[in-house]
């Protein structure tokens, strides 16, 4: 289900027990005590439908922890958000390194390449997985940052809303070589990843580098 028909079931649940959705725990459940009494069929003049129809609503209230004790007003819950790392298949490594082609133009700049040390000759680099936070974006590299120029393949795939394989071609400057994080600036995040609320780099990373990922808040 939803959020948007979460939030209108329980409007829903809370009418049908004749509440808005200000009402506390408390008043969920003597709403149902109510109705529970009146409408029982074992009592006189008790209407099935109707205690059947509030027994639902309570039900469905109560296994949304509504109605136990301490709980506030019946305001819709934040949907809890999960991390998640995507180990990239070869489809989307070989999309990387079909674009990445020396013969192909940068996405971003006309800046021509800068020499790398030869500790760190290839600035090109294909992330081996992607780490999800609800719209937060993390890239992990396994290769370091090259001094000057570096160019890095990113797959959107994992963004909501693509249905193919998509990868976008990032390339920026660095004055140190090694490991770092890059976080790829707003203007082109909204243009190039769409739906996503922050993109990061991260290079040379490793094992360690992914557990801080699931430690991090």
């Amino acid at each position: 289900m939803e959020p948007v028909e979460k939030i209108q079931a329980r409007v829903e649940a809370l009418h049908v027990l004749g509440l808005d959705q200000t009402a506390t725990a408390s008043d969920i459940r003597n709403a149902w005590r109510d109705i529970a009494f009146h409408a029982h069929p074992d009592h006189t003049g008790g209407d099935c439908n109707q205690f059947a129809r509030a027994k639902s609503a309570y039900d469905y209230l109560r296994k949304n922890g509504l109605t136990g004790k301490g709980a506030g007003p019946a305001q819709p819950r934040r949907p809890k958000l999960r991390k998640r790392i995507i180990e990239l298949d070869e489809k989307d490594i070989s999309a990387c390194l079909k674009l990445l082609d020396p013969s192909r133009a940068l996405s971003f700049g006309e800046t021509s390449a800068v020499d790398c040390p030869q500790s760190a000759r290839n600035s090109d680099h294909v992330p081996e997985a992607i780490g999800c936070y609800g719209r937060d974006l993390t890239y992990f590299v396994a290769t370091p940052v090259c001094e000057g120029e570096n160019r890095v393949a990113l797959p959107t795939s994992v963004l909501a809303g693509f249905r193919t394989v998509e990868t976008e071609i990032l390339s920026f400057q660095a004055k140190n070589g090694g490991a770092g994080e890059v976080v790829v600036p707003d203007t082109i995040r909204e243009r190039k990843f769409p739906g996503a609320r922050s993109v990061r780099i991260r290079f040379e990373a490793d094992q360690a580098t992914r557990d801080q990922f699931w430690q991090a808040c």
